[in-house]
Parts: structure tokens; sequence; C-alpha cells
């Protein structure tokens, strides 16, 4: 009785979803059809509920995941499929569960580690999430940035610090690494740190003003006027320098008047 329920819920599902879906339609109607002929192919139903996961239509993903899982209990990758839809819907508890055993089958799966690394994190098991994480950075041939942000955010300021110049070096001068990285040392009072890194963005621009301003704000919250002038004079310098379309743009005229009333402050 329970099969043809599913199945019955899992049309149900697949009706609504497709009305509000229409770029998987074609996707969704091989997955049907397929189906039809072969009604008992688990790894079908595994593929229609990641399709419904990737456009976040939780209930039909959740279907077809069980429906999958009762034709098939070990399929591969049914376990990690399950694991990020629990995750996506608030079910920690049970995400872990599941990432658990997609980790006992595949231990050298780099996205069950770094699901299982989120899941973990929220459980404020933070230890476990970290090494979680690097043993996925091991096995995979580039990280993405935003994962080395997701492992600093894990860690106190220094060490995420110490985190985010490790993957400077390794994926090269991203810039939401250099951002958070320099946040971070203006946060731990390393100004010095903080000037270095600037000069290195600033060098690596075509539009330096904003960087030269960023430069004397930061010297100026040192109290060190004299030098954060010289910065904003430079800003000045560089927006001279500019096309006279970009010099009189509503933006530029703005951190200019900005940049005088700075360059103007008394000692």
């Amino acid at each position: 009785m329970f099969p043809r329920v599913l199945a019955f819920v899992i049309a149900l599902l697949g009706a609504t979803t497709a009305g509000a879906h229409p770029e998987i339609q074609d996707a969704l109607d091989r997955l049907t059809t397929a189906l039809a002929a072969t009604p008992s192919d688990a790894s079908l139903y595994l593929e229609r509920g990641e399709l419904y996961a990737k456009h976040e239509d939780w209930p039909s993903a959740e279907a077809n995941y069980l429906r999958a899982a009762e034709l098939s209990p070990r399929l591969s990758r049914l376990a990690i499929a399950r694991g990020s839809l629990a995750l996506a819907t608030g079910n920690v508890s049970a995400a872990r569960s599941f990432l658990d055993h997609a980790i006992a089958a595949a231990p050298t799966d780099p996205t069950a580690l770094i699901l299982r690394a989120r899941a973990l994190a929220r459980l404020d098991l933070t230890p476990a999430a970290l090494a979680d994480y690097a043993r996925a950075f091991t096995l995979l041939a580039a990280p993405s940035p935003e994962l080395y942000l997701e492992r600093a955010a894990l860690f106190p300021a220094a060490a995420a610090l110490g985190s985010l110049n490790e993957a400077i070096t390794r994926l090269g001068p991203v810039m939401s690494l250099h951002l958070r990285a320099l946040a971070l040392e203006i946060s731990l009072g390393r100004v010095d740190d903080a000037l270095a890194r600037v000069d290195l963005l600033t060098s690596a621009t075509e539009r330096p003003e904003l960087w030269l301003k960023r430069r004397g704000d930061l010297l100026a919250s040192a109290a060190r006027g004299a030098e954060a002038r010289a910065a904003y004079r430079s800003a000045q310098a560089a927006i001279a320098a500019l096309p006279a379309w970009l010099v009189n743009s509503p933006d530029t005229a703005r951190l200019s008047t900005e940049l005088t009333r700075l360059t103007a402050s008394p000692p």
C-alpha cells in the first residue's frame, strides 16, 4: 500500500513543481518517461530528487529520495543527497547521520566531508568540523574561496587570518579572501599588516583612488595624521589622472570632495 501512496505523492509534487519551474520541465519529462519504463530504477528517483533539490523544491526531493531508499537503501550518492537535503531544511542531526554513513562508505569523498563539516559546525562541534574541512581540502585540487571563508569563520581571529593567507597562497589573490583578511587584520590592530595588504591591492587595480582613500583611513584611525593626509593626496592625484568623464562622474566627484575635506584636516 505504502509504495502506491508514495508514488501518487511523487507524481502530485512533480506536477506542482513542473509548473513552478518551467526551466526544468524537459529534464523532469525525461526522468518521468524513464521511470514509466523502469519504475524500479532507484537511480532515476535519486536523479529526479537531486533535480528538485537543486531548485529548492524540498518536499518533491524528499519524496523521490524516500522512494529511492525504499528500492535501494545503499544506492551510491543517496546518503549524500539525503544529508544535503536535511542540512538545507534545518534537520542538522539527521544530516550528520546521513553524512556519517556516506563517509563510512566513501571516506575520500570531499563533497560528503564538506557537507558534514557544515553540519558539525551548526552543531557547535567545531574541532570535528575543522578536521573535515582539512581532509576535504587535501582531496580537492582547488577548494573554492567560499569554502576557505566558511572554514575561516570557525577559527578565532588570528587563526582565521592564517587560514586565509594559506588560501591566498594556494588560490592566488582572490579579492574576497583579501577583504576578509584585511578586516581581520584591522580587528586585531595589525595596522602595518593591513597597510601592506592595502598597498598590494592598490598595485593590482586600475582604479587606485578608493584603495588610497582606504589607506588614509587606516592611518587616520592609528593617529598617523601626516601619513593619512599624504595617502589622501595620492588618491586625489589618482583621480586627476582619470579621463574627464570619470573625474566628473557623481561617485568620483563625491570622493574628490571628501578627500579635499580630509586633506584640509588639522594635524
